[in-house]
């Protein structure tokens, strides 16, 4: 009795994740990759000392929504959602990102977004992304950050991400 318990048990937990889909408000949705799971505060306030510091871009993300806080192993991804004023400005983040680093305007199943590789710092880096409704009225920015070594893997994750976006305002 106890093994079928557990194992019931077991099967509800995992179709819960696989099916969990993340809510910013009235904007956005995503269906993050499976093996998505949620930060806990204490988590992430460690992981960001001891790898990163007080790097800007990642403190900012930090004190605008510490909620949506997630990690794929190694990987730990920052997002939030916000409107936007209806315009083209996916082309100045982009200029204003390459004053940075290497950044490029992609397009994923439809769906446009700036990505940008913020900084290499203690074998870390960090990649920042913003993805657009196509009124260019609402917008799912992220901070990715990886050990050096998951570079490529980590650009995949923000892939998959941008794939489960689903805008409520076209």
């Amino acid at each position: 009795m106890k093994y079928y318990i557990t194992f019931l048990s077991a099967m509800l937990f995992t179709s819960f994740c696989f099916g969990q889909q993340i809510e910013f408000s009235n904007m956005a949705s995503i269906k993050p990759p499976g093996r998505m799971q949620k930060m806990q505060q204490k988590e992430v306030l460690n992981m960001t000392r001891q790898k990163l510091g007080k790097h800007p871009s990642l403190q900012n993300f930090l004190n605008s929504n510490s909620d949506y806080v997630y990690k794929v192993d190694d990987i730990t991804i920052f997002i939030k959602t916000s409107p936007r004023q209806p315009s083209n400005k996916l082309n100045a983040l982009k200029l204003t990102m390459q004053s940075i680093g290497p950044a490029s305007i992609e397009t994923v199943d439809g769906k446009r977004f700036v990505l940008g590789l913020d900084s290499t710092k203690k074998d870390v880096i960090l990649y920042r992304f913003f993805c657009v409704n196509s009124a260019n009225t609402i917008q799912v920015a992220g901070v990715v950050t990886a050990d050096i070594k998951d570079k490529e893997k980590a650009k995949a994750l923000i892939y998959d991400i941008i794939k489960g976006i689903k805008f409520k305002v076209q």
